[in-house]
């Protein structure tokens, strides 16, 4: 993309010399002559974070290896393999800080320092605070290249906003936060092949989604675990299944309660756990009871032999993994998403797999990690903070999602020893639903946003509603914007600051949830800035300065204390294996308020949600709106994977773009039949919000009722400028998705999956 670059707007003094803004062509880097030494990094292309070995001769990087005595023994997918090396020398990077000269979205910049970019944008933040309060400010943050977002939610805590969105909200918040008001911890299935003996996936294509996982799938298969598969298409993982279930989109929790029914009424769970440990037992017996398999099936498409054959291998074959729930099918409306995450936790739970060896573990307190994170979170300073008058936009409607409802769980958590039952607090810290903080903006409703924060989120292409995102992003109510990213995106493009971040080459990263390090590999190209130096250097100006040390590496120093090692000590090894125990409850019990898994949550219940009540379908379903589905006859999914590409990025790398050019739908031959379509073809996807256009796959993999269309696209090589903002509204998922309050889950996720569509040829 060409830049319009106006002159400097800088105080001091600028050199006349005509500049590309955004790489300097020609420019020659300071070179450091040295030998060539080998870099142990870690690939931030996904939450693998695979270990790479990063090849530095003379201060450049001249190739990169798998790393074969990391955690990942090696792996590389295509986005490293092809996509790193281009990525971080790509002639359209972001390298310097920019200022808007014109209008918002008008692409006119002028480049100035970062000591000017840092005082003027905190200035004009300080005075948003001091004018509205903390609360006025609204942080966005991705997972991008390279991020934690811990360092985003720190910096919001002594700030003192609530509101932020993360993009565990869109992931796996909903999950994580069910799990904690039940078990007092989220929990992870710990696939070992010879140990585990079975394994539920609800949704997701591992082989693309996780493809450093896809081996020991193999091999755990090779070894004789059951895999059991739940999923509207029929995927390679389907493929290698012991048992496929082609469930409707949407319908999950009925199934996890057919799932229930089946192993409680045949006694199948196991009874002196579930008497010893768990509450509201009797409660969950009595919800199920009347979702027979053959209730279950005539609601899912599941055949009634598949749901109770499906529910005996899993409560039977112990240690047994109910696998993390792809986000395929989270997000479908407030009562579902609830609905089917407390039912996967009790499955858990009452058939005795949890926290045990092969099967579904707790996540280690602190003492495991040897870490004191929780503390240098600093959230006692948004409790209590003296600026903040009133709790996160949306804390009404989702309240599990507030000051209120997060202060609730972390005391019920920190029982009965005083130490927070999970390391992973940061990920479900309180959030503002999107729509709010858009409305906050263009109607001051709830109260105003008058700032904005964008690290490393691609915001027009991840999230719903787009056209409301970009009204709010040109408003005139919002005083200051500000972007930190890799490249120009559409967000960026109506930014009033667009700051040059970093890339996982050029940062430190270290994994606090799983004890990884990753070496800097090289220095940052340019005027590249890492997260870290960012938001320190922002605290500073507004009243943070000493809860921010020097580095980042002495920020480390003090999370690590407990381990009695420097963060260079510990990087040295590359990783640092935490201390895994088995049921720990049975010398610490589960850090609930009731010291045991509670299946009807005392903290849920105390916020006002309804808990275990008849199953709920979801708000945009031939069933639920029938009337909708006349004109609108075909269920809806979104969110399908693909290894070249991770969410939103990549889309700039010519060779992971000559490998996936275009976006893609998915549709049943049948169908596309019926719709006069042909394969390979562009068609219209059309929503009661708007219409997109994405090229037809016919595939029998899928259901004749159900269309799946790829989300993230936008087009880097089409014009940035305002309206077209990179052809985002051509083929970007978020453009036909709603973001009303009453389609949104429990914690203020937006609604992506089952909802109504229709298909046209283009």
């Amino acid at each position: 993309m060409k830049v319009k670059i106006e002159k400097s707007v800088s105080s001091k003094k600028q050199s006349s010399k005509k500049s590309n803004i955004l790489s300097d062509k020609g420019k020659k880097q300071p070179q450091i002559t040295r030998n060539t030494e080998i870099k142990r990094a870690l690939c931030r292309w996904c939450s693998a974070n695979c270990g790479v070995e990063v090849h530095v001769k003379n201060g450049e990087i001249s190739k990169l290896t798998g790393d074969k005595n990391s955690q990942s023994r090696g792996f590389r997918c295509e986005r490293n393999t092809l996509g790193a090396m281009d990525y971080h020398n790509h002639p359209n990077r972001l390298n310097y800080p920019l200022k808007r000269v014109g209008t918002r979205g008008e692409g006119k910049w002028a480049r100035i320092p970062w000591q000017q970019a840092m005082d003027e944008i905190a200035e004009k933040i300080g005075k948003v605070r001091e004018k509205y309060g903390p609360e006025s400010l609204a942080m966005l943050a991705g997972c991008g290249t390279v991020r934690f977002q811990w360092m985003d939610v720190r910096w919001c805590n002594l700030f003192g906003t609530p509101n932020r969105i993360l993009s565990s909200m869109n992931c796996f918040a909903p999950e994580g936060l069910t799990q904690c008001s039940v078990y007092g911890a989220d929990s992870r299935g710990f696939l070992e092949p010879g140990v585990t003996k079975c394994v539920v996936f609800f949704s997701g294509n591992k082989k693309h989604s996780m493809p450093n996982r896809w081996k020991t799938i193999i091999e755990s298969k090779r070894q004789g675990t059951k895999i059991i598969v739940i999923d509207p298409m029929f995927t390679e993982l389907s493929e290698m299944a012991d048992m496929w279930l082609q469930i409707r989109p949407g319908t999950d929790a009925a199934l996890a309660y057919g799932f229930l029914n089946v192993i409680i009424q045949e006694r199948l769970y196991d009874e002196e756990f579930v008497q010893k440990w768990c509450l509201g037992f009797e409660k969950v017996k009595s919800a199920v009871k009347e979702y027979t398999p053959e209730v279950v099936e005539e609601i899912t498409w599941v055949p009634r032999g598949k749901i109770i054959e499906a529910a005996r291998i899993y409560a039977t074959s112990k240690p047994a993994i109910m696998g993390f729930m792809d986000v395929t099918h989270s997000h479908l409306g407030r009562d579902a998403v609830l609905q089917i995450y407390l039912a996967e936790s009790a499955l858990r739970a009452i058939t005795g797999n949890l926290d045990v060896r092969g099967g579904d573990l707790m996540r280690e307190t602190e003492e495991g990690f040897n870490f004191n994170f929780d503390d240098n979170m600093h959230w006692d300073k948004l409790f209590n903070h003296p600026l903040r008058k009133r709790d996160c936009l949306s804390a009404q409607k989702f309240p599990i999602s507030s000051v209120r409802g997060f202060a609730l769980l972390m005391e019920a958590m920190r029982k009965p020893n005083g130490k927070v039952g999970y390391l992973n607090s940061w990920n479900f810290t309180p959030m503002a639903s999107p729509h709010y903080i858009w409305q906050a903006i263009l109607d001051e409703k709830p109260y105003p946003v008058k700032a904005l924060i964008i690290n490393g989120l691609n915001v027009m292409c991840t999230r719903t509603n787009a056209g409301k995102i970009r009204e709010a992003l040109k408003s005139g109510n919002l005083e200051i914007s500000v972007t930190t990213d890799h490249f120009m995106r559409p967000a960026a493009m109506l930014a009033d600051y667009v700051l040059p971040a970093t890339d996982w080459l050029e940062d430190v990263c270290l994994n606090l949830q799983r004890n990884l390090i990753g070496e800097q590999s090289v220095p940052p190209k340019f005027e590249r800035k890492s997260d870290y130096y960012f938001l320190r250097e922002l605290g500073i100006r507004l009243g943070q300065g000493k809860y921010w040390p020097d580095t980042i590496e002495d920020m480390y120093d003090k999370i690590i204390q407990p381990s009695g090692l420097s963060f260079q000590e510990f990087k040295s090894t590359n990783t640092v294996p935490p201390k895994i125990r088995y049921k720990k409850y049975e010398t610490e019990g589960f850090h609930t308020r009731s010291g045991k898994i509670e299946l009807v949550p005392s903290v849920l219940k105390e916020l006002g949600y309804e808990l275990w009540t008849s199953y709920k379908e979801p708000p945009r379903t031939p069933i639920s709106a029938p009337e909708l589905a006349d004109i609108y006859p075909l269920i809806l999914t979104t969110g399908k994977k693909t290894v070249t590409y991770y969410h939103s990025a990549l889309r700039e790398i010519e060779k992971l773009r000559a490998r996936h050019p275009d976006p893609i739908v998915q549709i049943h031959p049948d169908t596309a039949d019926k719709n006069g379509i042909t394969n390979s073809e562009w068609v219209y996807i059309e929503t009661p919000e708007g219409r997109i256009k994405q090229k037809a796959e016919l595939t029998t993999t899928i259901h004749p009722q159900v269309v799946s269309i790829e989300h993230g696209w936008s087009f880097p090589e089409r014009p940035g400028e305002d309206p077209n903002l990179f052809g985002v509204w051509e083929s970007t998922a978020g453009v036909i998705l709603p973001d009303d309050p009453e389609l949104c889950d429990f914690q203020g996720g937006s609604p992506l999956r089952a909802l109504l569509c229709r298909i046209y040829k283009a």
